[in-house]
């Protein structure tokens, strides 16, 4: 992709408004980007999306910038090095697919900030998202960016009794599996049995604190762990904390935290069953409970001696 310098460049420049972008470092890197990236005449428009256009970012953001294309010109800019609008290479880029129609050149640049240049077709609907529309040069592609200018529709995945029951259920079977694990000396394989008391934590606290299930997007990257995070915090503080981020570095540390996991989902996993009526798994919960107790003081009976 090269740029396209005319004599119009200067007209062009100007139908270019930065004036509204918000008082944060990106928008030091976007003054310089936009304009290389207007300059090139098969950029139909440019928009910043994301928390920066929505007035909700922080100086941590990425820059979600956005451009559209011919459609007949998408694979020159799929494949460009991208050199006519960056000072340097990038320390590090990855090509994001996003169908036929849009991919995202996922970036960071130079001075360490982060950009997502997503790159779709002009004849393409943009997704609704928060827009800044920073330049347009076709007013039907201006009404469509004004149309998704919205947040897009909360994800909200129905409870169902069943996929709650087998989340308390899974999460015994997994605790009952400790002995094995720490009798063959595996406690380096701790922290991703973590992980899995973690995960199964957070969809319970989650549903009881909105009585909404999870979904995959809470657990595909910082935007819905956010909404996840915020949610389970709004009820129960900064217990979960406590509990999911305890030291876990001796075998003490790590008999002491799966107690404390089994614990909270005792009285977690009753509650929750008790508003979705089901069945509390009672007998397993005090198999699991009666074996480890049993593993855990031949273990310290053995240590002693």
């Amino acid at each position: 992709m090269t740029a396209t310098m005319s004599d119009s460049t200067a007209s062009e420049q100007a139908d270019l408004c930065l004036d509204d972008l918000p008082p944060l470092p990106q928008s030091q890197a976007i003054r310089i980007l936009a304009p290389r990236l207007w300059q090139n005449e098969q950029v139909v428009a440019i928009w910043l999306g994301g928390s920066l256009a929505a007035g909700t970012g922080d100086p941590y953001s990425d820059i979600d910038l956005r451009v559209a294309v011919p459609p007949e010109d998408l694979p020159e800019w799929e494949t460009s090095d991208l050199q006519s609008i960056l000072d340097g290479p990038a320390l590090a880029r990855q090509l994001v697919k996003l169908g036929d129609g849009a991919f995202i050149h996922h970036m960071i640049l130079q001075n360490g900030d982060i950009l997502d240049l997503l790159v779709q077709s002009s004849k393409a609907a943009p997704g609704d998202e928060p827009v800044l529309v920073l330049g347009c040069r076709d007013a039907n592609l201006a009404e469509r960016l004004a149309s998704s200018n919205q947040a897009p529709a909360p994800i909200k995945t129905p409870v169902t009794v069943e996929a709650v029951r087998e989340l308390v259920v899974a999460f015994w079977v997994n605790s009952h599996k400790h002995r094995k694990v720490l009798h063959r000396g595996l406690d380096l394989m701790f922290p991703a049995a973590s992980y899995a008391n973690w995960y199964m934590l957070m969809r319970m606290w989650y549903i009881d604190a909105t009585g909404c299930d999870t979904s995959s997007y809470h657990f595909s990257g910082i935007h819905g762990l956010t909404e996840l995070v915020h949610a389970v915090e709004s009820v129960n503080g900064m217990e979960p904390l406590t509990l999911c981020g305890a030291p876990t570095q001796t075998r003490e540390e790590i008999c002491d935290a799966i107690e404390r996991y089994q614990g909270t989902v005792s009285l977690l996993g009753r509650r929750l069953a008790e508003r979705y009526g089901f069945d509390y798994p009672t007998d397993l919960e005090n198999t699991v409970r009666r074996d480890w107790k049993t593993f855990r003081t031949a273990s310290t009976d053995i240590t002693s001696n």
